[in-house]
């Protein structure tokens, strides 16, 4: 606010104007309230889950004539509760899927498949792979997948044993349990684990072979076990049979039974070969097991030679 005030000397001869300047000085005001900065909250870091440890494992020897265990090793994080589903598959060098197993039995931290892997008798040359699949909420580091190799078999050299004109390959892992007769006639089984292979041979008649023929053929062969082996267990008594052929040789099929204590599921096969000779190729399960494809394979090889 500014006043001005005016002041007049009437006696004097020159009059004096004085001005007085009083300046009034507006009291402070409020200090404005400063606009305040928005600082982000800092988010917390997740602590990273660690990671569980998967191990494909197989022995050290992988042949074809010893069934394989398919098993694996899965270990959770120390106080680290994880469910865990695991399969597993094997390759054949080709890429190809050759078998599958859930591995269902466990004992702590190793897995197990049920089954057993029957590798082929002649597999493929090459590597071959054994792949873990893991499937749980984890994420999973090790050894899921490791390749492995086939051992080669070695077969025994039946050179003079069996008739001219056939062959048969029998691994040397098997054990001959009977050698009866000679090239003319004669037999010989064959075993390895649980299961055993035989062929027995004789002339047999120029015509066509007929069923009658086949069962004699078959009971004789019976008959001549039971007795290079010393013993006069029960034989199985056949109760159907299967027209079929081997090698586009006529062939009668006879599913057995062998009764205890060495019993067990068979297949018998009555051959009419090309000289009119007659092979009889049985393969069968001992005990209650089952028969295993191993030794269906090895029976599957006999063949007639040019």
């Amino acid at each position: 606010m500014l006043v001005i005030l005016l002041l007049s000397a009437c006696a004097a001869p020159s009059p004096v104007v004085v001005t007085v300047v009083v300046t009034a000085t507006a009291l402070p005001g409020p200090s404005p309230t400063p606009i305040p900065s928005w600082t982000p909250t800092p988010v917390p870091t997740a602590t990273p889950i660690p990671p569980a440890h998967v191990e494909a494992q197989l022995p050290g020897r992988v042949s074809p004539l010893v069934p394989v265990p398919i098993k694996a090793l899965f270990v959770s994080p120390p106080g680290v509760e994880a469910g865990v589903r695991i399969d597993a598959t094997v390759m054949d060098p080709e890429a190809g899927v050759y078998a599958t197993f859930e591995l269902s039995d466990r004992d702590s931290d190793h897995y197990r498949s049920p089954e057993m892997l029957q590798l082929p008798l002649e597999p493929l040359s090459g590597y071959w792979w054994l792949i873990i699949h893991a499937e749980t909420q984890l994420p999973v580091e090790g050894t899921p997948a490791l390749f492995f190799e086939i051992e080669p078999v070695i077969y025994r050299d039946l050179t003079g044993t069996l008739p001219s004109g056939v062959t048969l390959r029998v691994p040397a892992d098997f054990r001959e349990v009977v050698a009866q007769g000679n090239q003319q006639a004669g037999g010989r089984v064959w075993q390895h684990q649980d299961g055993e292979v035989g062929l027995w041979w004789a002339p047999g008649p120029t015509e066509v072979l007929l069923l009658s023929n086949a069962l004699v053929a078959l009971e004789a062969t019976h008959t001549a076990d039971s007795d290079a082996r010393g013993r006069s267990d029960a034989v199985p008594a056949p109760v159907e049979y299967f027209e079929t052929e081997w090698q586009g040789q006529l062939t009668f099929e006879f599913p057995e039974i062998w009764p205890e204590p060495d019993g067990g599921p068979g297949h018998a096969w009555v051959i009419q070969g090309p000289d009119d000779w007659l092979y009889i190729l049985r393969v069968r399960a001992l005990g209650r097991g089952t028969l295993r494809s191993l030794h269906v394979e090895v029976a599957s090889t006999f063949a007639f030679t040019p």
